[in-house]
C-alpha cells in the first residue's frame, strides 16, 4: 500500500514539475512578444465623437446666460412676472488669488466658510465678478452656488480662468504641450458644470466636483501674461499664419494669435458638445503684446534684464467669431499705470495733466472695436517699498493705505470713462509668496518667501483684505508691550523688527537718538561711528538717525549696502565687511533705469531711496516707520526686514554674500545688539541705552508656520462705494448703413507706405541688415550691381575708393527667398549713359536684368539708376526693358501716387547722424498718406575698419550707418504702422488700384464682387485691401486672398483679394 502511495506521489511531483517548465517556456515566449507601454503618454480623445450634423445640433440647443452685445456683457435675467430680457452689465470685482500666508499658490484652502467668508465680503463690496486664475477646489464652487442661492439678487459672477504654464522650448504650438493646456481647459468646464473627478496632480487642486456653477460662470479666460520671448519663439518656429475653426475665424494672424483661436475654438467646441452650453471666451493679454507701437520703448543696453516689450503683438482685432457663437468674444488686459514704461514716457499719454492712465485706456479700447474690454488686473500696492516710479505718481509701491485707496479710485474710473467693459482689480488679499524683480535677489532662501511678509516687495502688498501679523501698533502706547516700564524693549513679526524707547528726559529740539544695530558677526561690519572718536568692539552694519519728525533714517555701513547698477558694471558683495571708516550711506535701489527714446529724448534714472523713516500715527499713515509721543515720551519704530539685510526672518537670515558664487548666500544670526545714544543737537553723547554702555540684545524665535490676522484696507470702502455707481452707458443706436464696397488707399488700410531700399550689394547689408529686417518681420528692396556679384562674397571698389566686400548670389538668393525683392542697380555702378544708342542702353539693362532673374528665378521688376541720373531717353528705354518701378535719389518729398513710377523720389541715409532721430521722426510724419521711399548703402559696425577710415579722412556723406542705427530707424519705421513693404509691392498696388472696377451684386444674403481688370495678373500679383460697409456682423468671405469668417467693426470689413477674382460673401449673422 505503502509502495502504491509513493508511485503516486512520484508521479503527482513530475506533473507538476512539467507543468511548471511548460509554464515557464509560454512566459518566456510572452515576455518577447510583450510591448511595454508608458501609461502616461496615452493621449485620450478631449473632444466627443460628433460630425457636421451632431455639432450643429449641438449648437441649436446650446443655451446661453451670458453674451457679448457692443462695448459690454450681457446677462440673460428673468423679472417677476415677464419673459427673459438680456440685461447689460458693468464687470467690476476682485482677482481671488488664494495662497495665505506660509503657502505657495497651489497650496489651496479647502474650508469651505473660508471662501464662503470672502465671496460675502466681496459681494457686499458691490461686485459682480469674481475672478479665479486656475481651477480651485470643489469647496469654492460649493461655497459660490450656494452665496449664489442665498444672494440671488445680488449675484456674484465668476470668471473663471485656465491657468497655462510656460513650454519648455518656449514653443506654444508644441502638440504635447497644446493637448495638456486643452485638457486643462476641459477640466475647467468639467468643474464649471459640476461633472469633475480631478486626480491629484503637483500644483493641481483635486476632488469631485458635483456643484454645477455654470449659470454663475460669466466667462472663460484662458492662459497668462505670455512671455514676450515665448511670442517671440512661437511667431518665429512655426509658419502658420490662418485659422478657421468652427467657432473662432483668424484669417490672418501670427502663430501665436493661431494657437489662442485654436484653444478658444476647442473651448466652445468641447462645451457645446459636451454639456449643450455656451460661454463667452477669451485669453490673458497684456501691455508688452498691445497692438500699438511706442517710441519710447527700446533695449538700448545689452545688459538690460527684462523683455523687448514692445516687439510683439497679440491683436484681438485678428479674432472673429463665427456663426456657431452664440456668445462673442471679449479682450481681456492686465494693465498697470507704471509699467512698462511707454504708458508714461509716451508723449500721447504723458500729454494729460495728472493722468498717463486715461489716454493709454483710450488709445486701447479703440483697438478693441465691437467687443468688451475687460481691465482683468490693476490697482497699485500699499507697500514701503518702491520698485518702479511714474511721474504722475502711480509708482508701483510706497502708497499707504489711503493713498493706495484714492488712486485705486482713480484708475477704476479712468477704465470706466474710457468704454472698457469691466474693472477687476488686483487682488483680493496680501500673497507672501509673490516676488518683485527689484528684491527678489534678496529674498533668501526663495523657498522660504512664503513664511514672512517683505513690505519692501510691492507685489505681497496689493490686497484689498490685509493677511498680517503684526504684533506692535505704532502709536507711542506701551498696551502692547509686557513689562513695558523697561526704557528699551524689542519684538519682531513677519513683517517687522520693533524698538520701543521710554524716554522720560528727552526732546526734539534739544536731543537726538542714534541707534546703531549690529546685525551678525561682532568682528564685521563699521566699528567707528560717526558721532564717536572711540572705535567699537562690535561692527556696526545698520545706523538709525532719528533728529526730528521730517528727518530719520537708517543707515548702513557702506561696505554692506545692496545698491546695484548692471549698467555700470557695480554688482557689490552683499555681505558685512570688516572696516573702520566711520561711513554709513543711504540705502538706495535702482527702481528706474535710465532711457533713452527712438528720437534721442533722454530719461534720467531714478534711485529709490529707502533710507528714509516716515514719521506717523499708524492710524493715520499705515506705512508710518516711527513715533514718539511727547506726552508719554514713549518711542516706537519698526524696521521692514529688508532694511536690516535680513534674507529671512522666519529662519534667522541675514545676507552673508561670498564672492564668485552664482548665488547669494546667508548665514544664521544669533541675534541683534543694539547700542543706543541720545546726544544733544551737537551729537555730543548725553546718555547710552542700556546705561552701562553694552548693547542691548535681542533674538527672536523662528518659525515656519506663520501667524495671521485679516483685515480688510481702506480701498474695500471705497471701491464699495465706487463700484456702486458704476453701470453700463447707455447705448448710442447705430446708423444704418448700406452695403458698399471701396478699396483701401494702402494694404490693409494703412495710413501710408514705406520702402526701404538698398545699393551696392554690401556685404553689411545681409550680414547686419538682414536679421534686424527678419527680426521686425519686415522686407527691403535691394538693388544689386552685375558686375560686383559673384556667387561668392568679393570685396570690389568704387574708382577712387577703398574695397568693400560685396554680397554673392548665395546671400542675395537667401535675401530673395526671405521675400525680399531684389532689384537692379546697373552693370558697372555707372552713370547710364545718355549718348549711347536707345537700343544699346535697352539692350544693357536686359543684360543685367536677365542675369539677376536666373540666379534668383524670379522676375526683376525694379531699377535703383547708378548715381540717381536719368533722362527721358532713359526712362523710355528702362520702361522698354521690362522694368515697372523705378527709384532715384532725394526729391524732397514722398511719393503721392503712381502718377511717375519709373521715377520714384527718395530719402537718403548720408551718414549716422544725417538724418538725426528727430529728423527721420519728421521724414515719416512728413510722408502720413504718401509713399516714403528710403535709400541705404552699408551698414558698418562702429569700429569697423571702413568707419574708421571714414572718420580718419573725416568724409560727411559715408552713405553709411551702424548697425545700431539702422534698428533704431527700422523700428520708428515700424512703430508708425504704415505699410512696410517693398518697391513691386508698393507699385504694384498703386497700378492695380488705379486700373480695377469693383463690380459687385448682391443677392439675399449674398454678394457676388470681381475685381476687374485688363492687367496681367501674373505680374499684378500684389492683393489689394478692400473696405466692405455693411450691417452685416458675421461674413463668410471666399476666394480672396484670405478666406474666412469676418465680423464687423464698427461697420466695416477689410480683407485682402486678387484682380480679376471672383468672391462669394454671404451673410452668416
Amino acid at each position: 500500500m505503502k509502495a502504491k502511495y509513493l508511485v503516486i506521489f512520484i508521479f503527482s511531483a513530475i506533473l507538476v514539475l512539467t507543468v511548471y517548465l511548460m509554464l515557464k517556456v509560454e512566459n518566456k515566449i510572452r515576455e518577447e512578444k510583450i510591448i511595454v507601454i508608458d501609461s502616461t503618454k496615452i493621449k485620450l480623445k478631449l473632444l466627443p465623437e460628433s460630425d457636421d450634423k451632431i455639432l450643429l445640433n449641438s449648437v441649436k440647443k446650446a443655451s446661453i446666460d451670458f453674451k457679448i452685445d457692443g462695448d459690454y456683457f450681457e446677462v440673460l435675467k428673468t423679472r417677476k412676472g415677464k419673459n427673459k430680457k438680456w440685461i447689460p452689465i458693468f464687470l467690476k470685482g476682485v482677482n481671488l488669488g488664494v495662497a495665505l500666508p506660509g503657502k505657495f499658490p497651489s497650496e489651496f484652502p479647502t474650508e469651505f466658510q473660508l471662501y464662503m467668508d470672502w465671496l460675502v465680503k466681496i459681494g457686499e463690496m458691490n461686485s459682480n465678478v469674481v475672478r479665479t486664475y486656475t481651477i480651485l477646489p470643489p469647496v469654492f464652487y460649493e461655497a459660490l452656488a450656494d452665496y449664489n442661492l442665498k444672494f440671488s439678487d445680488k449675484p456674484l459672477y465668476l470668471l473663471q480662468g485656465v491657468w497655462a504654464t510656460v513650454p519648455k522650448n518656449h514653443d506654444y504650438l508644441n502638440e504635447d504641450y497644446t493637448y495638456d493646456f486643452k485638457s486643462e481647459i476641459k477640466d475647467a468646464i468639467d468643474v464649471i458644470h459640476g461633472n469633475a473627478v480631478l486626480k491629484k496632480k503637483p500644483g493641481k487642486a483635486s476632488g469631485v466636483y458635483v456643484s454645477d456653477v455654470s449659470k454663475y460662470t460669466i466667462a472663460y479666460l484662458l492662459g497668462r501674461e505670455w512671455e514676450p520671448k515665448g511670442v517671440e519663439i512661437t511667431n518665429q518656429s512655426n509658419l502658420i499664419r490662418s485659422f478657421n475653426g468652427e467657432f473662432i475665424s483668424v484669417p490672418e494672424g501670427t502663430p501665436m494669435e493661431i494657437w489662442l483661436a485654436k484653444m478658444m475654438n476647442f473651448a466652445l467646441k468641447y462645451e457645446t458638445l459636451q454639456y449643450r452650453n455656451q460661454h463667452p471666451v477669451s485669453f490673458v493679454n497684456w501691455l508688452p503684446l498691445d497692438p500699438m507701437y511706442h517710441n519710447s520703448e527700446f533695449i538700448e543696453n545689452e545688459k538690460v534684464r527684462e523683455y523687448d516689450n514692445d516687439l510683439e503683438v497679440v491683436d484681438f482685432r485678428h479674432f472673429n467669431y463665427t456663426s456657431l457663437t452664440k456668445t462673442g468674444i471679449y479682450a481681456a488686459y492686465h494693465a498697470y499705470p507704471y509699467y512698462p514704461d511707454y504708458i508714461y514716457l509716451d508723449k500721447k499719454y504723458s500729454q494729460n495733466t495728472n493722468d498717463n492712465y486715461l489716454p493709454y485706456l483710450e488709445d486701447l479700447k479703440d483697438k478693441c472695436p465691437e467687443m468688451p474690454l475687460i481691465i482683468a488686473e490693476y490697482g497699485v500696492p500699499s507697500s514701503r517699498g518702491i520698485s518702479h516710479f511714474s511721474p504722475f505718481g502711480f509708482h508701483q509701491g510706497g502708497h499707504n493705505e489711503k493713498e493706495q485707496a484714492k488712486i485705486n479710485k482713480i484708475l477704476t474710473e479712468d477704465i470706466y470713462r474710457a468704454n472698457c467693459g469691466g474693472a477687476i482689480i488686483f487682488e483680493w488679499i496680501d500673497e507672501w509668496f509673490k516676488f518683485n524683480w527689484l528684491v527678489m535677489d534678496f529674498e533668501q532662501p526663495q523657498h522660504r518667501r512664503k513664511y514672512w511678509h517683505n513690505m519692501e516687495n510691492p507685489e505681497q502688498n496689493f490686497g484689498i483684505l490685509a493677511m498680517e501679523n503684526r504684533t506692535k501698533t505704532i502709536d507711542g502706547k506701551t498696551d502692547d508691550w509686557e513689562n513695558s516700564d523697561k526704557k528699551i524693549q524689542a519684538d519682531a513679526d513677519p513683517s517687522y523688527f520693533y524698538l520701543k524707547y521710554r524716554l522720560p528726559d528727552f526732546d526734539f529740539s534739544r536731543n537726538n537718538l542714534y541707534i546703531a544695530i549690529d546685525t551678525y558677526d561682532k568682528s564685521k561690519g563699521d566699528h567707528k561711528l560717526p558721532f564717536i572718536n572711540k572705535n567699537s568692539g562690535k561692527g556696526i552694519e545698520f545706523l538709525v538717525q532719528l533728529v526730528g519728525v521730517d528727518s530719520a533714517e537708517i543707515l548702513v555701513d557702506d561696505k554692506y549696502s545692496v545698491f546695484t547698477d548692471i549698467y555700470n558694471d557695480y554688482i557689490p558683495v552683499y555681505a558685512s565687511k570688516e572696516n573702520s571708516n566711520g561711513k554709513f550711506t543711504e540705502q538706495k535701489l535702482l527702481a528706474n533705469r535710465e532711457r533713452e527714446s527712438l528720437t534721442g529724448e533722454k530719461f534720467p534714472r531714478i534711485l529709490y531711496n529707502r533710507s528714509k523713516l516716515a514719521f506717523g500715527n499708524i492710524s493715520e499713515n499705515s506705512n508710518a516707520d516711527w513715533f514718539f509721543n511727547s506726552e508719554t515720551k514713549i518711542l516706537e519704530l519698526r524696521l521692514p526686514w529688508h532694511l536690516l539685510n535680513v534674507s529671512d526672518p522666519s529662519s534667522l537670515q541675514v545676507l552673508d554674500d561670498i564672492a564668485g558664487t552664482p548665488e547669494i548666500e546667508t548665514s544664521t544670526t544669533e541675534g541683534f545688539h543694539i547700542f543706543s545714544f541720545i546726544t544733544d543737537k551737537n551729537n555730543n553723547i548725553i546718555s547710552t541705552i542700556p546705561e552701562n554702555k553694552k548693547a542691548f540684545y535681542y533674538v527672536w524665535k523662528g518659525w515656519n508656520e506663520p501667524k495671521y490676522e485679516t483685515r480688510l484696507k481702506e480701498q474695500y470702502f471705497v471701491l464699495k462705494n465706487l463700484f456702486s455707481e458704476l453701470h453700463p452707458k447707455r447705448k448710442t443706436k447705430k446708423k444704418k448703413v448700406q452695403n458698399g464696397f471701396k478699396i483701401a488707399k494702402w494694404y490693409q488700410n494703412k495710413p501710408a507706405a514705406v520702402s526701404i531700399t538698398f545699393d551696392d550689394g554690401s556685404y553689411g547689408q545681409y550680414e547686419y541688415a538682414f536679421p534686424i529686417l527678419q527680426k521686425y518681420k519686415l522686407k527691403a528692396d535691394f538693388g544689386i550691381v552685375g558686375e560686383w556679384t559673384a556667387e561668392e562674397p568679393k570685396i570690389t571698389a568704387e574708382k577712387g575708393s577703398f574695397g568693400i566686400k560685396r554680397m554673392g548670389w548665395k546671400q542675395i538668393r537667401e535675401l530673395h527667398n526671405a521675400g525680399n525683392e531684389i532689384s537692379s542697380h546697373g552693370s558697372k555702378h555707372e552713370k547710364i549713359d545718355p549718348a549711347k544708342s536707345y537700343t544699346e542702353i535697352v539692350s544693357e539693362l536686359r543684360k543685367y536684368k536677365n542675369l539677376i532673374q536666373e540666379n534668383i528665378g524670379d522676375s526683376v521688376f525694379t531699377i535703383h539708376y547708378p548715381y540717381s541720373f536719368t533722362r527721358q531717353k532713359i526712362f523710355d528705354a528702362v520702361r522698354e526693358a521690362g522694368f515697372l518701378f523705378g527709384r532715384i535719389g532725394d526729391s524732397g518729398s514722398p511719393n503721392t501716387s503712381a502718377d511717375n513710377l519709373l521715377k520714384l523720389g527718395s530719402k537718403i541715409i548720408l551718414n549716422n547722424n544725417d538724418p538725426n532721430p528727430k529728423q527721420f521722426y519728421e521724414w515719416i510724419e512728413d510722408a502720413r498718406g504718401n509713399w516714403l521711399v528710403l535709400m541705404y548703402h552699408h551698414i558698418f559696425p562702429k569700429n569697423s575698419k571702413a568707419m574708421k577710415l571714414f572718420e580718419y579722412h573725416n568724409v560727411y556723406n559715408r552713405y553709411s550707418v551702424t548697425p545700431e542705427n539702422f534698428e533704431k530707424q527700422v523700428r520708428l519705421l515700424r512703430n508708425s504702422d504704415y505699410w512696410i513693404a517693398t518697391t513691386s509691392e508698393v507699385g504694384k498696388y498703386l497700378t492695380e488700384k488705379e486700373n480695377v472696377k469693383l463690380k459687385y451684386n448682391f443677392t439675399n444674403d449674398s454678394c457676388l464682387l470681381i475685381l476687374e481688370s485688363a492687367l496681367d495678373q501674373n505680374i499684378y500679383d500684389q492683393p489689394l485691401t478692400i473696405e466692405f460697409t455693411t450691417n452685416w456682423k458675421v461674413v463668410k468671405i471666399t476666394h480672396s486672398a484670405k478666406d474666412g469668417i469676418y465680423n464687423a467693426r464698427n461697420g466695416k470689413i477689410y480683407f485682402p483679394a486678387f484682380i480679376n477674382k471672383k468672391i462669394i460673401l454671404e451673410k452668416e449673422q
